[in-house]
């Protein structure tokens, strides 16, 4: 196994040397050779970037340093804030957050914030500003994506996820759609397995989609149905296991489209039907009725 991509992964995220834009990479590969749904969100989003109406993990939110620029005396000079300072949500990619840091010899970033103003004997001045970010603050959002990667592919090899370089077996990919879930729902900050709700900060998962769909049971459904794929006729072989993954996609999404769902359970009863009547196929056409709407 000594060309496992998860080892691999593994090992890098672990070597301060590898910059985590690169063992990211490398997780997202391996997420897409599992037909992980989502592959998953949470590498997707950290290495896209996050945009402006996503909900950004807690620990991408870092204080921001307000600062207004004082002309008379040519310098950045604090402005003080009773609650303390700003905090400032992070939405680069882990690429670019790498590249700001390694052009930031001064050990901070900043960014722009709207000009303040102050009264000053009966006048007011207004004045350019800014937040100030330092490094170090930056530098802890990263380690903690690394770190989510790393544990992440830890409960993988646990599973004994591991693959043969990418390629990975039909029992590995239901391993680890079932890893990967469970290791979502426990840790929170990633924010991609369900809705957060009042200030508990608990994962409320989706039960069903609008057209009563009962979400959880199809994903129990759909990770046995993959294990099988390949006890099925190999006409219609691809055909399910490409069909199962565009299912689990849906359904691994915080809001799964009930009529999405619906039609990849009927594309996957129709495959059940043509590859004939043994046991197998039988019980997946009878499953794939029982949760249709």
């Amino acid at each position: 196994m000594q060309h496992s991509i998860i080892l691999r992964v593994q090992a890098e995220a672990q070597d301060r040397n590898v910059p985590l834009a690169s063992i990211l990479s490398r997780a997202r590969i391996a997420a897409r050779r599992l037909a992980l749904p989502g592959v998953p969100a949470w590498l997707d989003k950290e290495g896209d970037g996050y945009e402006a109406e996503d909900d950004l993990p807690d620990y991408r939110f870092v204080a921001g340093r307000h600062q207004f620029f004082n002309p008379v005396h040519g310098c950045w000079r604090p402005v003080v804030h009773e609650a303390g300072p700003p905090l400032i949500p992070l939405q680069h990619s882990v690429y670019d957050l790498e590249e700001l840091l390694h052009n930031a010899p001064a050990g901070f970033l900043s960014c722009p914030a709207e000009p303040v103003q102050f009264n000053s004997y009966g006048s007011v001045l207004t004045f350019a500003s800014r937040f100030r970010i330092e490094n170090i603050d930056v530098l802890r959002a990263l380690a903690k994506v690394r770190r989510l990667i790393l544990d992440w592919t830890i409960a993988l090899e646990s599973a004994g996820v591991l693959g043969d370089g990418t390629a990975f077996t039909a029992s590995e990919r239901t391993e680890a759609y079932i890893v990967t879930q469970n290791f979502i729902a426990q840790n929170q900050s990633i924010g991609v397995a369900g809705n957060i709700s009042g200030g508990t900060n608990n994962i409320a998962p989706v039960q069903s989609a609008d057209g009563g769909i009962d979400i959880r049971r199809v994903r129990e459904f759909l990770a046995e149905t993959s294990a099988l794929v390949g006890n099925l006729p190999p006409i219609v072989r691809d055909d399910m296991r490409e069909a199962v993954a565009d299912a689990q996609a849906e359904v691994g999404k915080s809001a799964p489209d009930a009529r999405k769902v619906g039609k990849a359970l009927a594309v996957i009863k129709d495959l059940g039907m043509r590859a004939g009547g043994s046991v197998i196929a039988t019980g997946i056409v009878e499953g794939a009725k029982a949760l249709a709407p």
